[in-house]
């Protein structure tokens, strides 16, 4: 019997009534096809997010994410914490989502436990990165949050499955199972849980590129959104210069604006990374498209005498002028802009 259900006799229940369903649909991809990835974020009460590694003494939103799966039937996490935080509300997805029922949370003594399962068939489909738990958590000591919160990895615990037609006995684990039990699932793959993202610093200028290839850039520009995924990361100030928190490792970041050709960089490193340049074209007026023309143009001439900061390409002085519409003409093409590759490490 699941340790589990012996602190929750209604999520055993619950659990019961959900295994009488009809079990005809299969998950989409299979199991075995997906990779379960369970991160923490952090959001400071200042709304700023906060790297996990190095939270200081406060209060934050810790957002428990599960990426890699397109549905879940099942979802249990089962972790212990220390004096060092204070866990003062607990949310699941089952509060918004009619898709799931919470068939238990405890969060007592230094013990914590989430128990979720799917309304639906099979399962229900969920968004990559999708908050599955959310906890209001008081830092006491500054410090890694995985110092202070360890997920239990035991496959009875600690477990994730991808839709009923395969049963209980079938689901992501964070340890390789190597004994067989009515209770053990069947198949294992590594979802080890990842709380505390080790994050670096990127800091340099986004400025106005000043070719299609965008390979050259001098003079910087505000205003310029940069996103990890679908998280806004940083915004470039209006001398365009900006700072970001990324995880380690190699990730990639894109850069979009109200007028630009979006461009996406790739990002390598283990260390804090500084003074890095990223051109960007700032001359698609039109937008629909990232083919510089006419329909530019003809949205380039009516800025022309105004300080409009997207017209000004050539930036040595505030106002659009001749200069600057001689580099306007050196972007028209009929074919779509085509970034040259650029590596940040």
């Amino acid at each position: 019997m699941k340790k589990i259900t012996k602190l929750f006799i209604t999520a055993l229940s619950f659990i019961f009534i959900i295994s009488m369903m009809p079990l005809s649909v299969l998950a989409e991809g299979g199991m075995g096809s997906e990779s379960p990835f369970i991160q923490a974020v952090f959001t400071a009460e200042n709304g700023e997010s906060a790297s996990g590694d190095i939270l200081e003494e406060g209060n934050y939103t810790v957002d428990i994410t599960l990426s890699g799966m397109v549905a879940v039937s099942f979802f249990e996490l089962t972790a212990e914490y220390t004096a060092d935080i204070t866990i003062t509300d607990v949310s699941t997805i089952a509060d918004d989502n009619e898709g799931f029922k919470c068939g238990g949370i405890k969060n007592e003594g230094n013990s914590f436990v989430v128990i979720l399962a799917s309304t639906g068939e099979n399962n229900t489909p969920i968004s990559d990165g999708e908050v599955m738990i959310t906890m209001q958590v008081t830092v006491n000591t500054d410090g890694d949050f995985s110092d202070f919160f360890a997920v239990n990895e035991d496959p009875e615990l600690t477990f994730v499955g991808s839709s009923y037609e395969y049963g209980f006995d079938a689901a992501y684990v964070c340890t390789s199972v190597t004994a067989t039990s009515d209770y053990y699932p069947t198949l294992s793959y590594d979802m080890s849980p990842d709380l505390s993202v080790k994050t670096i610093t990127v800091t340099g200028t986004i400025t106005i590129s000043q070719n299609r290839t965008g390979s050259s850039g001098t003079y910087g520009v505000g205003g310029i959104k940069v996103f990890l995924g679908e998280e806004e990361v940083a915004e470039s100030a209006a001398d365009g210069s900006f700072t970001a928190q990324v995880p380690k490792g190699t990730t990639e970041l894109t850069l979009t604006g109200d007028t630009t050709v979006n461009r996406t960089v790739t990002l390598s490193g283990e260390s804090d990374i500084s003074n890095v340049n990223i051109p960007i074209i700032v001359c698609n007026y039109e937008s629909s498209d990232s083919v510089i023309n006419f329909k530019d143009a003809g949205m380039f001439v009516d800025y022309m005498g105004t300080t409009y900061t997207y017209a000004n390409l050539e930036g040595s002085d505030s106002e659009v002028n001749f200069k600057d519409a001689g580099l306007f003409v050196d972007f028209m093409a009929d074919a779509a802009i085509e970034y040259s590759a650029l590596s940040l490490d």
